[in-house]
């Protein structure tokens, strides 16, 4: 089953609408939960005046005051103990409402509770607020100085450091034959999840149990923050995560709606739901990226790098749950797939007026990927090569494989690159794009007033690890079906499918018969949540390794069955049968009734045909690809067309592939809605001026342009399913793609502070580059003409495998499909 791709087992479910989501969920005698937030970014609230709310019938109203359990402040996630970069981590931890003073547009003041949504919005509405208004801080590099004041009184806006050093840097630049600097800055971004946020809580008096609905990526941390606040053991405490649309990253921290719910559950006794308006999203739900880069690459004149600096600044917002995760990935993600001798990285995280900053989808190798690419073509175009050749002289070859730059992960483990073949991904990308065709046909168009560019972007994803491992339980029942049970919850990637083919594969269950379930605390003894591309390699291993030991004790007991030894007893399909003899066999099910009384299972665990594992691995994978892009420019208007783009990326073994695609693709998009124009703005006093869809644009359909997909197959030795994380790569290499192409439209004379390339923001980067109007071109990709005979070419290699004994290969080579 592994490394095929059947039809995911949630889909029928999904797609004829008998999904179960956060809003479908009812309890007998609901109330609704409204919010009444900051309409100020820093301000001290001087009086709050709810009695028009408390008046209308039906309805409660309650302050900071009125709640003694809001007394703790929401947990922050502290730097890893193992993480060697961390130089200061303080947290400025917020009150799930706000006591005395507000520091950004949203913050919540007040929860109103009605008899329905509409009730609780409209009492929201009547609650007045007088504010005392103060100056906000929304610019990290001002916040810095002296003369910035303090978004938290009496302490420093900075609020996290972390730095590396590997060799002299500073001979390298002394010795350099050329430096190149670059400052590019990734704007502040939505995750912007199809489902918002939103929660249900019912509180049992009679058994003093508590369950709570949550569209989380976390259930076992949610759980233990709300237990923690109301007094509760934490057994007491039951989260469910329903269907959830979509997570990314922000759907993993605890916000004050988190204990705000199952508190006034618990207080009322009443269920309680709120669920979360896309404008509360947008200006609540944590943000992410926003990092600015001051960055010098030092090379030899024939373009090898001999060293990188790079000082970096993130804006945190006005309370950082998460302060030093993402400039630290970052960091471990600079020198990327290259040869880089020397390297300085140091990085601030800072608070602003903003709402709170999050990992988001990719999580600090974006900015990363932007840095180094971006370099590299600056870097090509001051020594005249062509950006794949500079590409191809610094790749780490994989003769050098496990390649170990200096680098430390934060689990204090040194960092080793687990296998792969960088330049080969650069060689197939190359050949998928034409690139030697294109950079004739670049030419020829140029003569002809067209503008067209073409652009690279490597990379690496760190995935698997940071957080100890993951459960699994394999039970199978008397009717022979399966039921897997996991920790961790899902948001779309398909676990319910992958997980159950794990199972098929070292089980032998027929796959139908197998069901899987997770995102439920009552399920294992503990999850660590779904992120940092760590599913697949913990929980995936943890479902085969119970499944293989229930096969064991399923081998065991058929073999009495069958009259055979048990080494010759074989598991296919939900049979057994000895091994050369498939006709004779047995159902599961009869097996797993016999097992049930089987005094022989006692050494394997007991009666019964069921194990619980848990898998931790050693350190993290590294997946890695290059996108490659061919990109014209509308000289007169500044709009981009994407003619071609395609991407190349090894994952290690593939689970299933068309889910594996479907990440490729997904990540793609939101890189390219950067590009687009995904851009969370804030004014000079702080108001968020991108509170709607029509504020913030995201891509559609149409947007999306023809993606020419390849993966390659080189599985890691870092755990027994060979396999490497694959949520998270795609999302990054769009911007450095598409900005390198642009800039090499014009002979890389471009400068690019930013990945957003809306038609006004080139328009805006030409004129200031000297570039006239005219000369534009408005054909579509379908106008330009057929590709001749490519005019140069890399040297090639074969592609190549590599597979651990254990695992079970895909036809030899590269798998190639267009999506």
């Amino acid at each position: 089953m592994i490394g095929q791709s059947p039809r995911r087992k949630e889909d029928e479910r999904l797609l004829t609408g008998r999904g179960r989501f956060i809003d479908d969920i009812a309890p007998p005698g609901l109330v609704h939960l409204a919010v009444v937030r900051s309409t100020h970014a820093r301000a001290r609230i001087i009086a709050v005046d709810a009695r028009a709310a408390r008046e209308l019938p039906g309805v409660a109203v309650f302050l900071a005051d009125d709640l003694p359990e809001l007394a703790e402040p929401l947990p922050a996630a502290r730097a890893d103990r193992t993480n060697p970069y961390v130089r200061l981590d303080t947290p400025r931890p917020q009150w799930p409402l706000a006591r005395g003073e507000v520091r950004y547009v949203g913050e919540p003041i007040a929860a109103v509770v009605g008899r329905d949504p509409y009730q609780a919005a409209d009492a929201a509405e009547t609650v007045r607020i007088e504010y005392e208004a103060r100056p906000a801080v929304v610019d990290a590099e001002v916040a810095m100085t002296g003369a910035s004041p303090a978004v938290h009184e009496g302490a420093s806006n900075v609020v996290g450091q972390v730095s590396k050093v590997i060799g002299d840097v500073d001979r390298a630049f002394a010795e350099a034959d050329v430096v190149v600097e670059d400052h590019p800055a990734h704007g502040r971004v939505s995750s912007m999840a199809i489902e918002t946020r939103g929660l249900c809580a019912q509180f049992d008096p009679a058994t003093r149990n508590l369950t709570v609905w949550a569209p989380h990526q976390g259930p076992y941390n949610l759980r233990a923050a709300i237990a923690a606040r109301l007094g509760l053991p934490a057994e007491s405490v039951r989260v469910i995560a329903p269907d959830t649309g979509g997570g990314f990253g922000p759907k993993e921290g605890i916000y004050p709606e988190d204990i705000l719910v199952p508190l006034l559950a618990y207080r009322l006794g009443r269920p309680v739901k709120w669920i979360q308006t896309r404008t509360e999203f947008m200006s609540s739900t944590h943000q992410a990226r926003q990092q600015s880069h001051h960055a010098r690459l030092a090379a030899t004149r024939d373009g090898r790098i001999l060293g990188l600096d790079v000082r970096l600044v993130k804006d945190v917002g006005a309370y950082h749950a998460f302060s030093v995760h993402e400039p630290t990935n970052t960091i471990n993600h600079l020198p990327s797939q290259y040869k880089v001798p020397t390297f300085r990285a140091e990085g601030f995280s800072v608070v602003t007026n903003k709402a709170p900053s999050a990992p988001y989808r990719g999580a600090g190798r974006p900015e990363a990927i932007l840095v180094i690419e971006r370099l590299l073509d600056r870097l090509a175009a001051e020594l005249g090569l062509d950006p794949a050749e500079v590409r191809a002289k610094n790749l780490i070859a994989p003769k050098e494989m496990p390649y170990r730059p200096g680098l430390v992960y934060r689990d204090g483990v040194p960092v080793s690159y687990d296998g792969g073949d960088y330049p080969l991904e650069l060689r197939r990308a190359l050949d998928l794009l034409d690139y030697a065709g294109w950079r004739k046909r670049q030419t020829e168009l140029r003569a002809a007033g067209r503008r067209v560019g073409l652009g690279i972007a490597g990379y690496l994803e760190a995935g698997g690890s940071v957080r100890p491992g993951e459960w699994a339980t394999v039970k199978v029942d008397e009717r022979g079906h399966v039921e897997v049970l996991i920790g961790v919850s899902g948001s779309g990637q398909g676990h319910e499918t992958v997980f159950a083919q794990v199972c098929a594969e070292y089980l032998g269950a027929a796959f139908h018969d197998i069901r899987v379930r997770g995102g439920d605390t009552s399920l294992v003894p503990y999850g660590y949540g779904t992120g940092a591309s760590r599913v697949a390699v913990n929980t995936g291993n943890a479902v085969a390794q119970a499944a293989a030991a229930v096969k064991v004790q399923a081998c065991r007991v058929a073999a009495g069955l069958l009259e055979c030894a048990t080494a010759d007893v074989r598991i296919e399909e939900g049979r057994a049968f000895v091994v050369g003899a498939p006709s004779h066999a047995i159902p599961l099910s009869q097996v797993a009734r016999v097992a049930l009384r089987d005094r022989s299972l006692v050494e394997l665990g007991g009666p019964g045909l069921w194990a619980t594992k848990f898998y931790a691995p050693p350190t993290v994978t590294w997946s890695s690809g290059v996108h490659a892009a061919v990109v014209e420019v509308d000289a007169e208007t500044g709009r981009l067309t994407i003619v071609r783009y395609v991407i190349v990326h090894d994952c290690g073994r593939q689970l299933h592939p068309v889910i594996v695609d479907g990440q490729m693709i997904g990540g793609f998009a939101q890189g390219l809605g950067v590009v687009l124009g995904e851009h969370v703005v804030y004014g000079d006093d702080g108001q968020l001026l991108t509170s709607t869809l029509m504020d913030y644009p995201i891509p559609r359909a149409n947007d999306m342009p023809p993606l020419a997909m390849e993966h390659l197959h080189f599985a890691t030795d870092h755990n027994p399913l060979g396999v490497r994380g694959v949520g998270e790569g795609a999302t990054g290499p769009p911007t450095a793609a598409i900005a390198n192409a642009v800039a090499d439209a014009f002979e890389g004379r471009l400068d690019i502070p930013s990945p957003v390339l809306t038609p006004e923001r080139v328009y805006t980067l030409l004129r200031n580059a000297g570039f006239a109007p005219g000369g534009g071109s408005t054909a579509s990709a379908a106008t330009l003409p057929p590709a001749p005979p490519s005019a140069w070419r890399p040297a090639r290699a074969p592609a190549r495998t590599s597979w651990p004994r254990s695992a079970r290969p895909p036809r030899p080579g590269s798998d190639r499909r267009p999506a």
